[in-house]
């Protein structure tokens, strides 16, 4: 299913947020290189560089107020993210109504389910953390090299992005069940009746979308100049483009086998 104008739309937020971004670590960042020590500085001067800034770090309130940025930004996110999700939801499942029309309504209608739903999901995703964390502390202090920690911690951490993946799967039936009101039961049986078809659909996506990032990368150091300007800068459409076809396609295979 073509959704130009939800497609647009996540083009349009993801740019702004990206701006916001960048105009917020640029505030940071760069009174901060001014301060930082030139290479014709005596090793003492990035020494002292350093200890001043972890005293300022930990023995002064200079980071709150960045801490609180952070946090209001992530606050921010967490409202936006379930919002756009129902209106892309919506306009998949109601696509006899018009474009505009069905995204804006979706927002409105799914805004407070879908804001439910990804609280819940977040949650779930950050529980393994709370045995992660401690393990990775022990191991911190009981390891004789970083070498030794990440070879030790890549199994669970390739786990922990595992469950992710599923994860997010499986509540994006869930939404699909809010939105097109399925009746949530029936559709995680369907979920997991057919997980194989869904996690494969789901990989082949996934490769798509790394290939995606490969070509571009590449097309940005074989072509330097404007191709590469202009390839770099619409890889975000693209890469929108993908994540909505890949919710399209997951939504067509769940009607598909409704249907049957």
């Amino acid at each position: 299913m073509a959704q130009p104008f939800a497609t647009i739309i996540l083009f349009l937020y993801q740019m702004g947020w990206g701006v916001l971004l960048y105009k917020l670590v640029q505030g940071i960042l760069i009174p901060l290189m001014h301060r930082f020590p030139g290479a014709e500085q005596p090793k003492q001067a990035l020494q002292i560089f350093l200890a001043e800034s972890q005293f300022q770090l930990i023995k002064t309130d200079l980071s709150h107020s960045y801490l609180w940025w952070l946090a209001a930004l992530m606050c921010v996110r967490m409202v936006l993210t379930p919002l756009f999700n129902g209106g892309v939801y919506y306009s998949l499942t109601h696509s006899h109504q018009n474009a505009g029309y069905r995204f804006f309504r979706g927002m409105k209608e799914l805004m407070l389910p879908f804001l439910l739903v990804y609280l819940i999901r977040m949650a779930l995703t950050l529980i393994p953390l709370i045995w992660l964390i401690p393990k990775a502390a022990y191991l911190l202090g009981h390891s004789g090299s970083y070498e030794q920690i990440i070879m030790k911690l890549l199994p669970w951490i390739l786990g922990l992005l595992l469950y992710g993946f599923l994860l997010q799967l499986l509540f994006m039936y869930v939404q699909f069940a809010i939105a097109a009101k399925l009746g949530i039961l029936s559709t995680l049986f369907s979920f997991f009746r057919y997980s194989l078809p869904i996690v494969g659909l789901a990989i082949i996506l996934l490769l798509f979308t790394g290939l995606l990032a490969g070509v571009t990368v590449t097309a940005t150091y074989l072509w330097a100049g404007l191709v590469a300007l202009i390839i770099y800068q619409l890889y975000p459409l693209f890469h929108i483009f993908v994540q909505i076809w890949g919710i399209s396609s997951q939504y067509q295979l769940l009607s598909a086998k409704i249907s049957n």
